[in-house]
């Protein structure tokens, strides 16, 4: 992460300069994807992606901390040529003590929950251990204005809990989503349980409501870092997933993830897995790569190179 504090040149009533710290971080990455019957351009083609998120946040004089992000990101287009990069939309937060309240272009408790999206292989993560649920997650959006919503996150010690609503004016059938999702984790003897739930209701009310709750468990066996769940929703039914990090040397891990349950009788919910590797080059830059089956039982494979900044 890179810092630069910016101080305003005005002052303000008490005669003391206000001053707000500016941070830059994000990544790089560059590689191969290949995704059997994928459909749109070549099975093959190049995968690529830049990341940049800007931070602005103040103290006020009674402690209050209050930021917000914006972010810059640049994908390869759905047809293998470069894209250019976009702005989303903006999240504001204020913070004291344990309490975070968060607005605009907000992550879910879904897509916050501790151990949810587990370990993913490659450099892409084309399968994850929650590849075959179809919870209704709307997460923190790249490239994109995102939800309208309102995040109001407690931790204390070992606990946190997190409860979102939001209003998505470009969803569903010529109308609106109304979202609501709520969590709650412990961590104990490091370990991390978490239970969340979330709904999704498409306007106007003959749209289908989508609904689902999901319960995560993380933590280590030895040298072996797990991540497991069990999801029930209104789309795919019961679903399961695990995966895990093994280090094998200094700076290799290899990674492995396994999704399997959901509607079994269509075509996309099929048994998803994948095996992969990350080897640090030191630096912050990562050599990774991964094969697999998804979802639909197509091979898909990934190999490339990420670099943090």
């Amino acid at each position: 992460m890179k810092k630069v504090l910016f101080a305003t040149a005005a002052l303000i009533a008490t005669g003391s300069v206000a001053a707000a710290e500016i941070t830059f971080g994000g990544y790089g990455r560059f590689g191969m994807r290949y995704d059997e019957n994928r459909g749109v351009g070549d099975d093959l083609r190049v995968e690529s992606r830049f990341r940049m998120d800007i931070d602005a946040e103040t103290t006020s004089d009674i402690g209050v901390r209050f930021g917000a992000r914006v972010r810059v990101q640049a994908d390869e287009n759905g047809n293998g040529s470069a894209n250019i990069a976009g702005f989303n939309g903006a999240r504001f937060f204020a913070e004291s003590g344990g309490f975070r309240l968060e607005v605009g272009n907000v992550a879910d408790a879904i897509d916050n929950m501790s151990n949810y999206y587990g370990y993913e292989p490659g450099l892409s993560a084309p399968v994850g251990q929650y590849s075959n649920t179809g919870l209704p997650v709307a997460g923190y959006a790249t490239g994109a204005p995102g939800v309208n919503g309102v995040s109001a996150i407690y931790s204390y010690g070992d606990f946190r809990g997190q409860l979102t609503g939001s209003k998505d004016t470009d969803g569903g059938i010529g109308g609106s989503q109304d979202r609501i999702s709520a969590s709650v984790a412990y961590t104990f003897s490091g370990w991390t349980v978490a239970l969340a739930y979330a709904e999704a209701q498409d306007e106007p009310a003959f749209a289908v409501k989508r609904d689902g709750t999901v319960l995560t468990v993380g933590g280590s066996l030895g040298m072996v870092d797990l991540a497991m769940l069990v999801a029930d929703d209104s789309v795919e039914g019961t679903s399961y997933g695990v995966s895990g990090k093994y280090p094998i040397g200094a700076a290799t891990s290899i990674l492995a993830a396994v999704s399997g349950g959901g509607d079994d009788f269509t075509t996309t919910n099929k048994t998803a897995f994948g095996i992969g590797f990350d080897h640090s080059l030191g630096g912050g830059v990562n050599l990774r790569g991964m094969v697999g089956r998804n979802s639909a039982s197509n091979n898909v494979a990934d190999l490339g190179v990420q670099f943090n900044f």
